[in-house]
């Protein structure tokens, strides 16, 4: 399990190099510039996978959540926060009902994205918002992003790794 553990985080730094450098090899400089060439996914099912995170986040339902993840015991979820740390189905089920106890409802926009795969295996770059909308319908925006690791089983995709952080200056 170990290992596993180690080839997803190998997975994850090796598709935020990938990413992070697609400004430079492509002549792209910021981010306007990049926005203004969007990206399709290699495969349709891969940028669905992606948006059923916000389908089944707002279902409030754990078991529904947990449907989008790998059924095998190394998944990885990292949130933004100290101590957001969780690796194996277990602890992932632990944090993603801390999630729906919460007052309200996750989402993400997702503004830029850029997928790359490979046959059983894709990673997402996304630059975006983390969304928290309450009951009443306020919802308060915060930048986020999001480093994701997908894998295709029995013709359908899965999240492996979800990585997100707040950027912030430093």
């Amino acid at each position: 399990m170990k290992k596993q553990a180690a080839l997803c985080v190998r997975l994850v730094l090796a598709g935020f190099l990938i990413n992070a450098f697609i400004p430079e090899a492509t002549g792209l400089t910021n981010r306007r510039d990049m926005a203004a060439r969007p990206q399709s996914a290699p495969d349709p099912d891969i940028r669905k996978c992606l948006n059923r995170i916000n389908e089944v986040l707002a279902t409030r339902n754990l078991e529904t959540i947990m449907s989008v993840f790998d059924d095998t015991d190394d998944i990885i979820v990292v949130g933004s926060d100290t101590g957001e740390i969780f690796i194996g189905r277990e602890r992932v089920k632990y944090f993603m009902q801390a999630l729906i106890d919460m007052p309200f409802v996750f989402s993400f926009e997702m503004d830029l994205v850029s997928i790359n795969a490979g046959q059983n295996t894709a990673w997402a770059f996304v630059d975006g918002k983390m969304v928290h909308t309450k009951n009443d319908g306020t919802a308060l925006k915060i930048p986020y992003r999001i480093m994701a690791v997908m894998v295709k089983k029995d013709g359908g995709w899965k999240w492996k790794v979800f990585s997100g952080s707040i950027p912030r200056g430093e």
